[in-house]
């Protein structure tokens, strides 16, 4: 079995990861890829001479109700609308994830699990973003946000980011809209499913994806094949976060690259 580089510090993840590939190593890296538009072009360059295998936490993906949901929608590349909450809780300012050169903020370093999820769901590639948060003033740091998605193939997604909920309520949940039918998912314990002919419903203790991701990429990594989390998807991904910020200082939609 070939080594995985694991690695954490997140404002170091881009130079750890091009060290990783310039040594021609398979890596796994905690979310999110980079900070900077200017990170991810040079891992994506590093990326395409080495052709080595890169895989990054985004594992809401492969938590059992959210395959569970993707086989229910079907393969079809219909559209669909997504309404994701991360009720994501308070952590005060002068922690180190609101600094934008540390941590890059809570959207870009933790709503990025939301940006993949919906990926995931919708079949597709985002195309546009536009954020709009809370306040007459919003910071680019905020965490008390909305962040609209638009996909190649018609597909939408608003994802609410919000640190002013109550603890009471459930911090994760996903309801997903299709051709007169609902899928809802609460806190990765349940889903309830509307409208299918026969009952999707699930449940089971809450589970986040975080096993099975590591047995894929185990699997992956013994037997070869295909990333787990193909890597133009964790490209768009990743851009589609950066966007988000510059979209809420010009109060507009912005093109994802």
């Amino acid at each position: 079995m070939r080594k995985i580089w694991l690695l954490y510090d997140i404002y170091m993840h881009s130079n750890i990861v091009m060290g990783c590939l310039k040594a021609k190593k398979s890596v796994f890296v905690e979310k999110p890829l980079a900070l900077t538009q200017t990170e991810l072009d040079a891992i994506i360059e590093e990326h395409r001479k080495q052709n080595v295998s890169l895989s990054v936490g985004l594992n809401r993906r492969f938590a059992l109700l959210a395959k569970k949901r993707k086989k229910a929608l079907g393969s079809d590349n219909t559209p669909v609308y997504i309404l994701a909450t991360m009720n994501a809780g308070f952590i005060p300012t002068d922690i180190w994830v609101h600094d934008m050169e540390v941590g890059g903020g809570r959207i870009i370093g933790e709503a990025c699990h939301y940006i993949d999820l919906c990926t995931y769901f919708a079949g597709s590639r985002e195309k546009a973003v536009c954020m709009n948060a809370m306040g007459k003033n919003p910071q680019e740091n905020t965490d008390n946000a909305s962040i609209l998605l638009r996909y190649e193939n018609g597909s939408n997604a608003t994802i609410n980011y919000f640190a002013n909920g109550s603890k009471a309520y459930a911090k994760e949940r996903i309801e997903v809209y299709s051709q007169e039918r609902t899928l809802i998912m609460d806190n990765w314990r349940k889903l309830k499913s509307y409208g299918f002919k026969k009952g999707k419903n699930s449940s089971s203790k809450q589970d986040k994806g975080h096993f099975n991701q590591f047995q894929e990429l185990i699997r992956q990594q013994q037997k070869g094949g295909k990333a787990i989390i193909p890597f133009d998807e964790i490209v768009n991904t990743t851009r589609a976060s950066f966007p988000a910020i510059e979209s809420l200082k010009q109060g507009k939609w912005i093109e994802v690259d």
